[in-house]
């Protein structure tokens, strides 16, 4: 016997004997099988008659559906002939496939059967066992002779029937399997036909995932993909929080922001930058400016006359973005909360110059402003120094666009009482009473098409306001920025300025010293003609705005009526009242005049005098010891408003006046000159 053919019988013969060995181990009576076995044949493998096994209780069926039997042995052509006679067999047989196996059916169905049937089925699977190892070893033994005699088609048929033998086999080992290792039939079941249908991994290799299929690298995509989904709601969630909070503040509905804001404009873009640096730690956020009319872009030249259209504006530079449509009009809108009044924190104190500091004031609880301003207005406050009550009006440096802040600067007078009291008591956390904002030395950009803004000293600080403002918004229009100080240790914001003239290519900054040092190289001495007209041209067509000492101011008005700059396109404010000049030590006092002018009473303290000519209420009111709060006395802080029963006054300057009060009857003490005999309520 040729060396292979011993292999392959060597290989028959330990299957039968292991497939004895098993059958041996479960003992059945000739008497059990003929019971269990009707009509069996009786020459070689048994056949099972139609039906199959008999049914269970609930109509499980022990065999192949439909009462075919592919029979227990007989060879290929038993197997083939008694049971396996439908249309499905054949077509299996000719797609090369083993026939349905009538053991799967009864392991899908075990756990119906009663333990009669289960004592059947493990028959069975003994005899499918003996079958199987009969057509294995005839089939090997076909197959050796056919590959002896190099017969193919033998050798085809023959291994056919090796299949067949050993999925004979392993359909009965799966059954003891199930009856024996107690494991669900159903799984028996389902893995054997994964095996018959080649769908089990490889040998050796596990499947990925363990029970639920999946690997690791399943289980890391699908975290990865859910942590970047909550990413982004998470982003589309604060995204929305900031926009509700900016519409919010845009929106002159919302009640997060004061009444009368301007809605924004189409398409609008981001925040723009600050004017200059932020400072380390600064919290503002921006937003709308107070109201005003959509601003003229580009060109030199006043505001045209009401009922004329301006003319078309060049396209605005590209630093950032446009200014909100205000609404339109040829008159500024009053301060949107020009009427407010209550507490202000400090939160941060900068020092400028040796005697000027900033102070950042913010709401004593948090949030936005409790006001909005307009660029170049002031804000009134109120001091005891000394035991006395004592108001104060600052304009503002910083921006409107800011919403959770603003500056004060004041500087340190040697004779001012409540600005001492300022500049060296107040600290970082010092609460203080405050009302406004107030004053009509305003610029937001609807009032001409370019502006000059001369200041000199702390005079700075309202056109501070103005610049940053401008710059914030990208106004087109020129901005000529004129400062006068003494030496470069009183040159306010210097830093704040270079910033802003980086920043904004139509901000031209020009800046003056009266006493440098030797390595100023820029303009030196006192604003000139000469120095303005070359600074600014075409100075006759533009709006300018002063503001500074009075002595600085008056000059500087001269100066621009020689440049031909009509008064109607000037705008000034005096920093302080004016004061009376200091006596000569030993000088006689100056005689006051009669006091042959109207009667003025004050009727709260029940007192009446005559005025002198050229004297104010106010003045009057403080030779009689009646105490009038005042603060500016040039009319524009609105601290002295007192209310008039009778009479009739004329006023010079009644900027903070609205509407409401003249209808009421106010009147400002500083600047009331009686005509006629007056009652006052003071």
């Amino acid at each position: 016997m040729k060396p292979r053919r011993a292999t392959i019988v060597g290989l028959v013969m330990v299957l039968a004997a292991w497939a004895t060995g098993a059958v041996g181990a479960q003992p059945v009576s000739p008497a059990d099988h003929a019971k269990h076995h009707p009509g069996q044949d009786k020459g070689g493998a048994a056949g099972m008659p139609p039906g199959g096994m008999p049914k269970g209780k609930d109509g499980a069926a022990g065999m192949a559906p439909g009462g075919k039997d592919a029979g227990m042995g007989g060879g290929m052509e038993g197997m083939m002939g008694g049971g396996m006679e439908g249309m499905m067999d054949g077509m299996m047989k000719k797609m090369g496939v083993p026939p349905p196996k009538d053991i799967y059916p009864s392991l899908m169905s075990l756990p119906e059967l009663t333990p009669e049937q289960r004592e059947q089925l493990r028959a069975q699977a003994q005899e499918r066992m003996r079958s199987g190892v009969a057509l294995l070893s005839e089939g090997l033994d076909r197959l050796a002779r056919a590959a002896e005699a190099e017969d193919y088609a033998a050798m085809q048929d023959a291994t056919g029937q090796v299949r067949e033998g050993l999925a004979r086999f392993e359909s009965g080992v799966a059954a003891q399997r199930a009856l024996s290792e107690g494991k669900p039939p159903k799984q028996v079941a389902l893995q054997w036909f994964k095996s018959e249908m080649n769908l089990q991994p490889p040998q050796g290799v596990e499947p990925h995932g363990g029970s639920s299929g999946l690997s690791a690298l399943h289980y890391f995509t699908m975290v990865l993909l859910i942590a970047f989904a909550l990413a982004m709601l998470a982003m589309y969630y604060f995204k929305m929080r900031r926009a509700a909070a900016l519409f919010g503040r845009l929106d002159p509905d919302t009640k997060s922001t004061p009444p009368g804001s301007p809605p924004p404009k189409d398409g609008g873009g981001p925040s723009p930058p600050t004017g200059d640096n932020e400072p380390p730690g600064g919290k503002g956020r921006k937003g709308p400016p107070p109201g005003g009319k959509e601003p003229p872009t580009g060109g030199t030249g006043p505001t045209p006359p009401e009922g004329k259209e301006p003319p078309e504006p060049p396209e605005p530079p590209q630093i950032g973005k446009d200014p909100p449509e205000l609404p339109a009009g040829g008159k500024e809108p009053p301060p949107l909360t020009a009427k407010w009044r209550g507490q202000l924190v400090i939160d941060r104190i900068t020092p400028e110059t040796p005697n000027i500091k900033t102070f950042r004031l913010r709401s004593p609880g948090g949030g936005p402003l409790p006001f909005t301003f307009l660029p170049g207005q002031f804000l009134n406050v109120a001091l005891n120094v000394g035991g006395a009550r004592m108001n104060r009006s600052y304009s503002i440096s910083s921006s409107p666009n800011e919403r959770e802040y603003f500056e004060l600067s004041v500087k340190r007078e040697e004779r001012g009482a409540v600005s001492r009291h300022i500049v060296d008591l107040w600290k970082v956390g010092t609460v203080i009473e405050a009302n406004g904002p107030v004053g009509k030395f305003t610029f937001n950009g609807t009032e001409a098409n370019s502006v000059v803004l001369i200041s000199a000293g702390v005079g700075v600080t309202p056109m501070m306001s103005i610049a940053r403002y401008l710059s914030e918004r990208s106004w087109p229009g020129d901005v000529f920025f004129i400062f006068t100080c003494r030496n470069p240790a009183d040159y306010i914001f210097e830093k704040a300025l270079a910033a802003l003239a980086s920043r904004n290519p139509k901000l031209h900054l020009v800046v003056a010293m009266t006493k440098p040092g030797p390595d100023w190289t820029g303009p030196r001495g006192r604003l000139t003609k000469d120095l303005l007209a070359r600074s600014v041209p075409d100075i006759a067509s533009r709006r300018v705005h002063i503001c500074g000492p009075f002595t600085m101011m008056e000059a500087t008005k001269a100066i621009l009526r020689e440049l031909c700059v009509a008064d109607d396109h000037v705008r000034a404010e005096a920093f302080g009242a004016v004061k009376p000049p200091l006596a000569e030590p030993g000088a006689p006092a100056t005689p006051k005049a009669a006091a042959t002018g109207p009667a003025v009473t004050f009727s709260t303290n029940n007192k009446t005098a005559n005025i002198r000519a050229g004297q104010t209420i106010l003045e009057l009111s403080e030779e009689l010891a009646i105490g009038i709060e005042n603060s500016c006395r040039v009319g524009t802080c609105g601290i002295c408003k007192v209310k008039m029963t009778s009479g009739e006054v004329e006023m010079a300057v009644q900027d903070s006046l609205d509407e409401d009060d003249k209808a009421n009857g106010l009147i400002l003490a500083c600047q009331a000159k009686p005509k006629t005999a007056v009652t006052v309520e003071a």
